[in-house]
């Protein structure tokens, strides 16, 4: 009961009419109305000292089973299955588990995640409040300076908050086994990064010659020509050109062109360290590509030197050109339908050779309302050239007027570039007894000279072979349909194209064959050094990040989708668009003359 001493002082000095109604005259009391007020502080003090040490008795409990440690598990499950170490131990249930379970101390039902704390008696887990670590952002690592002011701190959710805020950093996970996270600026350029046993910052590391970025490979997987149309912005991705892939950034890259000799062209740079947006119509004929490593010797450069063509828009003369488009499905999907929408948009007319129709823009694999070509699914450079034998098989002589009545699906499966090798075929070119025989195709089905053939294949050898078989196969599937293709019409142009590969899971496992493809690729054209042999660098003009079909998935209230790729292989409409842009302004180089 409150207010017992100021109660024994009134009874004392105060005189009473009845009823415990003070009257308003004083009291002198005598000693035994006074003693009891001893009596009552005396009680008074005691009842506060033991509160007092109950409270410690709780505190030094509590703080007891905090220096035991917490108890953190995924579930509930786990959680339960462990006895604690003393009453009031802390745990959690971090989730995700979104069940519930009775309370086995106090009953009722309760959600499993949350935070717990330990009862001996009885004994179990009692959940005590939801989880703390969805409310706040601890704090994981704190930067401040001698005197002990707090420059930045990390949070655990991945944030990053610096006093003043003056800057913004992103904070990425690096999949790498060394370095566990980088922190950049918005302009991707590193600013500290953490690894299992050490913090690095610029001009700070274990040892003298340490930095972020060692033993990683910078030069770029470039080469060939750049294409596009006059005033049309063209693409580089920098990370679509690297051995390695990350989402850090690890890379400067700097493309440029020197100015004219008499003054007629300023030089022209850009820098960045992933998209680089180059108008190509302020560049010279030659431009250079330079990567550097973030924080490694300033000095080294990997300078990459590429040819530049940009056709006109809708010109008066030179502007048809008939093509022939070899590939595998990804040129059999829209490729070539969208290749003769862009070119007719900016004045070109095409013509496509071939037997067998591709997919119209918008249609599915299946469809024949594209150009004509010889868009194959699943086909490798192996079942042209007939090294692989699993897969096709020969057109018969005498045989084409059947072949081409039949559908698509049956024209898949059939080879019209073969026929069965003879005594006077060079060794060199026959495979598994045929020959891929470019003038023989033509003729058995009275087919026009293209005046450009496109080959775009390689992914379907990156699905079947493996190192060392991989880059030999390309190599010898390059050097027979060329060398094919140029000894039965001198003169065609050929075109040499490879697309982006998403940036997954999937795609990064395979990586490396990747890169074994585009530098067999970037070899043997730099090899033949023949003006009628090109390459365009595709795959690093398109996105590896979008342009690549999502699941359905999941749609919050917000509308936001949140979904897996579908197809990390195949490209969806905008990178079909994009490749088919770079593809298209090659055309109309070739109808100018000028690639």
């Amino acid at each position: 009961m409150a207010n017992e001493i100021r109660d024994s002082f009134r009874r004392a000095f105060r005189k009473y009419v009845a009823d415990g109604v003070p009257s308003s005259g004083e009291n002198d009391p005598d000693k035994d109305e006074i003693m009891p007020i001893g009596e009552e502080i005396d009680t008074k003090i005691a009842n506060v000292q033991s509160d007092l040490q109950t409270q410690i008795n709780e505190v030094e409990l509590i703080a007891e089973a905090a220096s035991i440690g917490l108890v953190q598990k995924g579930t509930w499950a786990e959680l339960s299955a462990i006895v604690g170490s003393a009453n009031g131990q802390a745990g959690r249930v971090a989730g995700p588990d979104a069940g519930t379970h009775t309370d086995p101390v106090v009953g009722g039902t309760v959600a499993n995640e949350g935070e717990y704390a330990w009862s001996t008696s009885p004994a179990g887990w009692q959940r005590v409040g939801e989880l703390l670590v969805a409310k706040v952002a601890p704090i994981a690592v704190s930067f401040h300076d001698d005197l002990g002011f707090v420059g930045m701190q990390l949070q655990t959710d991945g944030s990053l908050r610096q006093n003043p805020p003056a800057r913004s950093f992103e904070i990425g996970d690096t999949r790498s086994t060394d370095e566990l996270l980088a922190v950049q600026d918005d302009l991707g350029f590193k600013a500290l990064s953490l690894t299992a046993t050490e913090f690095r910052a610029p001009g700070i590391s274990s040892t003298a010659d340490e930095s972020f970025n060692d033993g990683f490979d910078a030069s770029p997987l470039i080469g060939g020509h750049l294409v596009a149309f006059d005033g049309a912005e063209t693409h580089l991705y920098t990370r679509n050109m690297l051995p390695e892939r990350s989402d850090i950034s690890r890379v400067r890259a700097s493309l440029y062109s020197e100015a004219a000799a008499d003054g007629s062209r300023p030089t022209y740079s850009r820098l960045g360290d992933d998209e680089l947006v180059v108008d190509l119509s302020k560049c010279g004929d030659t431009v250079y590509l330079q990567t550097r490593l973030d924080e490694v010797n300033p000095d080294i450069r990997h300078q990459a030197t590429l040819s530049v063509v940009t056709p006109p828009v809708a010109p008066a003369s030179l502007n048809t050109a008939s093509i022939l488009m070899i590939g595998d499905s990804i040129t059999n999907r829209q490729m070539a339908a969208r290749l003769n929408a862009a070119a007719a948009a900016n004045g070109y007319t095409l013509t496509f050779i071939g037997t067998l129709n591709g997919a119209g823009i918008g249609q599915i694999s299946s469809d024949v309302t594209g150009p004509l070509g010889e868009g194959r699914e699943g086909w490798e450079f192996g079942d042209f050239t007939y090294a692989v034998t699993d897969r096709v098989s020969i057109v018969a002589p005498g045989a084409e007027a059947t072949y081409l009545a039949s559908d698509k699906a049956t024209k898949q499966t059939q080879n019209p570039f073969l026929r069965v090798a003879t005594g006077g075929d060079d060794p060199s070119v026959v495979r598994n007894g045929n020959v891929f025989d470019f003038d023989f195709y033509l003729d058995r089905f009275t087919l026009a000279d293209p005046d450009v053939v496109f080959i775009g294949l390689g992914t379907n050898d990156i699905r079947d072979l493996n190192s060392p078989d991989l880059g030999p196969a390309i190599t010898d599937g390059l050097t027979i349909m060329c060398g094919q293709i140029q000894a039965a019409r001198p003169g065609t142009k050929i075109v040499i194209w490879f697309p982006p590969a998403s940036r997954s899971s999937d795609r990064d496992t395979v990586w490396s064959e990747y890169v074994e493809v585009l530098s067999r690729q970037i070899k043997f054209v730099r090899d033949q050094a023949d003006v009628d042999i090109r390459l365009l660098p595709t795959w690093a003009m398109a996105s590896q990040e979008v342009g690549f079909a999502l699941e359905t998935g999941s749609t919050s209230d917000l509308g936001v989708q949140t979904a897996s790729l579908s197809d990390t292989v195949h490209l969806s409409a905008f990178n079909i668009a994009r490749v088919s842009e770079v593809l298209a302004a090659a055309a109309a180089a070739v109808a100018q003359g000028t690639l």
